[in-house]
């Protein structure tokens, strides 16, 4: 074969390299990336508000980037490519990797909490120590009891799932010191679990490896709700039901995340379905109640907890995702309120007058501020 017809065959081929993408443009007008979970740009528009689309040019580069064929097989590949030859997440801002490529989130201070860069002054723990002794005395005279229950981050727990190249400098965390100062100077119980999945870890997957990189497992959510239902009936002389493994159908399921791009791993983990379900969520508490408008709340009702005793329990998608239900299953009325214990938080204790309140906060969403602005609120209410 000569060289001209092999120049030919070349320039035919790169033609039609070029060509193809434009053939199989997407023309659909609602069309949405699955892969990016968002609509496309649609198509430019010569006149716009009026007169001439000033922004015509760069209208058609995110049509044709939105658009041309075989694009989100290419920003398949190209993520593929990137996590297994190169070993990282194409979104690297949220997104790391482990030393064998276990899912991480890293946002807010994750990065310097578990170097243990961020640890308090004495002042902060003094101010912290005053918040919640505040809150814990305005509970106590409303005769409700009050606890602190600590979720952590997973790279607490699984430290050798966490990127090789960020180094941790000593054994102790601002969240260490805080909980101690809690323990020392105040009398707020808590409950910590870290020793709990720690302890466990061997055994089970309290976090997942390659699945949710940002919350703990259904067993690890499992420990958290045990360990907060013992320490309610530690001193209690009627105890609250609680619910054990038998109240459970305990499967293994296949729980890998996907991410942008495809990028998927297999992560085999315990799949908890409860067999019966007592308490009745009222789906229209917060637009009932004015105090709680414009929140995310849960409220429960349960004729078969034995008892008349109303929780509120406030904290975060740890609670809300995993454990609502199940805490409901325990106690006559339950509250969940998705939020931060804030400025609000003694209206919210004056309308739904709770026997206890359980305050849960995880490492990276520490909202020791917002704590404050409900105990500097309270305290002036006290004059």
């Amino acid at each position: 074969m000569s060289s001209k017809i092999l120049k030919k065959i070349y320039i035919c081929g790169f033609a039609i390299m070029l060509l193809l993408p434009l053939i199989f443009i997407n023309r659909d007008e609602n069309a949405i990336s699955e892969q990016e979970n968002r609509t496309l740009s649609g198509f430019p528009k010569l006149r716009k508000d009026g007169g001439f689309n000033k922004e015509l040019p760069t209208d058609i580069e995110n049509y044709l980037n939105d658009r041309l064929g075989f694009r989100d097989q290419i920003i398949s590949l190209n993520a593929l490519m990137q996590y297994h030859v190169f070993g990282r997440m194409e979104n690297g801002k949220r997104y790391r990797l482990g030393p064998d490529g276990e899912f991480n989130i890293i946002e807010n201070d994750m990065v310097e909490t578990y170097q243990h860069f961020n640890l308090f002054s004495d002042e902060e723990l003094d101010r912290i120590a005053w918040d919640f002794q505040t809150v814990s005395d305005y509970l106590k005279d409303r005769d409700c009891e009050f606890y602190y229950m600590q979720c952590w981050d997973k790279q607490t727990i699984y430290p050798e799932y966490f990127p090789t190249s960020v180094n941790q400098y000593g054994d102790y965390s601002r969240t260490d010191q805080f909980l101690e100062t809690l323990k020392t100077r105040t009398d707020v119980p808590v409950i910590s679990l870290k020793e709990d999945f720690i302890a466990n870890k061997g055994n089970y997957e309290v976090y997942s490896k390659y699945g949710d990189p940002v919350h703990w497992t259904q067993r690890g959510a499992f420990i958290g709700y045990t360990k907060v239902m013992e320490k309610l009936n530690e001193n209690r002389t009627d105890k609250f039901s609680i619910l054990t493994e038998p109240d459970f159908d305990i499967t293994m399921t296949d729980q890998g995340m996907s991410f942008y791009g495809g990028v998927r791993r297999e992560n085999i983990s315990e799949d908890f379905k409860r067999k019966a379900t007592h308490a009745v969520m009222d789906e229209d508490y917060d637009e009932e109640h004015e105090e709680f408008e414009g929140l995310k709340t849960y409220h429960f009702v349960n004729d078969n907890a034995g008892n008349d005793c109303k929780v509120m329990i406030v904290g975060n998608s740890f609670i809300v995702n995993f454990l609502k239900e199940d805490f409901a299953e325990s106690f006559g009325e339950t509250l969940v309120v998705w939020n931060d214990l804030g400025k609000k938080f003694d209206s919210w204790v004056e309308c739904y007058d709770p026997d206890i309140v359980i305050f849960e906060m995880v490492e990276r969403y520490a909202a020791y501020d917002k704590v404050h602005k409900a105990a500097k609120k309270i305290s002036k209410k006290s004059f």
